[in-house]
């Protein structure tokens, strides 16, 4: 009985195993199937998702971009190149590179700039003004000092070499040529000088033609025309030229 009994449950044990075992191949054989038929899709990454906050600046920060350069494209096309110092091209094209360093089209529009002064040294170097002329390769050099304004500087520095140092200039009748280190440090020895041209203006009540090299300079030497006779009126006009000097006039010039 004993031997029975065990014989049953092993036979049944043994039974039960081969249920499990047939299911299992008989499930894995469904699984293969199923990855035959129906081939798996590849997992595409899931990007990590952006704060909201920072893709409305990005977005902001791209309109302002955008904006600047609209203008400075504008400006750039009235040549406004470094002037006036609160409407020009080149301060909107820097504001933009302050923002997005690599803009090529802030890049391109600096570039532009400077070749647009390179073109006006060359135009003022052939009209003979190689003093304007030097000012205006200033101005290339310090935008992009690209091969294009180093050759023109070069060309320029020979073109100089090459011309004659000019005649000093001989004063005319009733002029006071003005010594030019002098003025630029704006010297009490000049005093004396202008105090003679503004006494005789006084007396004849004529006009007095201020040339200077800048308005501001104009500006400075009338005062102290102004200074010198209290009371009285000067009447008198700025032009701008070189050398500095003043000359007394029955009629403005």
């Amino acid at each position: 009985m004993l031997s029975s009994l065990w014989l049953f449950r092993l036979r049944f044990f043994l039974s039960v195993r081969l249920i499990s075992v047939v299911g299992s191949v008989v499930g894995l054989s469904g699984f293969l199937l199923a990855c035959q038929s129906t081939p798996s899709q590849p997992q595409q990454p899931v990007a990590p998702a952006q704060p909201a906050s920072a893709a409305v600046e990005l977005t902001a920060q791209q309109k302002v971009i955008n904006s600047l350069l609209s203008e400075a494209d504008y400006c750039l096309a009235q040549n406004k190149l470094l002037n006036p110092i609160t409407d020009n091209a080149h301060d909107r094209y820097r504001s933009v590179l302050l923002m997005d360093p690599n803009n090529e089209r802030a890049k391109t529009g600096l570039q532009t700039i400077s070749l647009r002064f390179v073109e006006l040294a060359r135009t003022a170097a052939k009209r003979g003004n190689l003093a304007e002329a030097q000012a205006m390769l200033r101005n290339a050099r310090g935008i992009d000092n690209n091969p294009l304004v180093q050759e023109a500087a070069e060309t320029l520095r020979k073109q100089v070499a090459s011309t004659p140092a000019p005649k000093a200039y001989v004063a005319g009748e009733g002029e006071v040529v003005l010594d030019a280190k002098l003025l630029q440090a704006k010297d009490a020895q000049l005093a004396p000088h202008l105090a003679s041209v503004a006494q005789k203006a006084k007396q004849t009540d004529q006009f007095v033609l201020i040339i200077a090299r800048s308005d501001a300079e104009g500006r400075w030497i009338y005062q102290q025309l102004r200074n010198a006779v209290p009371g009285y009126l000067v009447r008198g006009d700025i032009k701008i030229g070189s050398p500095a000097r003043v000359k007394l006039v029955k009629t403005l010039e």
